[in-house]
């Protein structure tokens, strides 16, 4: 049993200190970025233009910062894992910075935005584009294939 466990003896407590830190805010982090992406009048539309988004980057944020946590407590990973760790938390980092400072993803756009920007509801109206996204999925679908014949 006793190579089971995981000693915490190198661990120094700034360390600890810093690792709890860095949880809670990613935790806030990932909490506002899933609010701006999952509330029903979408208030990220009131300011976003095509360019940062801050509301949305601040989910990525929050990952990439839960994920700089982990190295701080020392854990015994396998290189695989701790691969897939280092490269999610690049590319969160990274969408983080770029959605914060110059230009959010389009492909990280809620998939609602997209088609309701393609059936020409206005851009920055957050009522019109919380009724379009109360719409059920197929009629989004035919008012985008109807914004797009036009």
């Amino acid at each position: 049993m006793i190579g089971h466990t995981i000693l915490m003896e190198g661990l120094a407590p700034g360390d600890i200190f810093t690792a709890i830190f860095l949880l809670i805010i990613g935790v806030l982090c990932l909490w506002q970025g899933w609010v701006a992406y999952t509330e029903p009048v979408p208030r990220f539309v009131v300011n976003y233009r095509g360019w940062t988004c801050p509301p949305l980057a601040m989910f990525h944020g929050g990952v990439a910062m839960l994920l700089m946590s982990v190295p701080a407590f020392k854990l015994p990973l396998p290189k695989i894992v701790a691969g897939v760790i280092g490269l999610t938390w690049l590319f969160c980092g990274l969408t983080s910075l770029l959605g914060l400072f110059f230009w959010f993803p389009r492909f990280l756009l809620p998939r609602w935005y997209r088609r309701a920007v393609k059936a020409g509801v206005p851009r920055n109206d957050p009522n019109a584009m919380g009724a379009f996204k109360a719409l059920p999925v197929e009629q989004q679908r035919e008012a985008a294939q109807q914004g797009n014949q036009r």
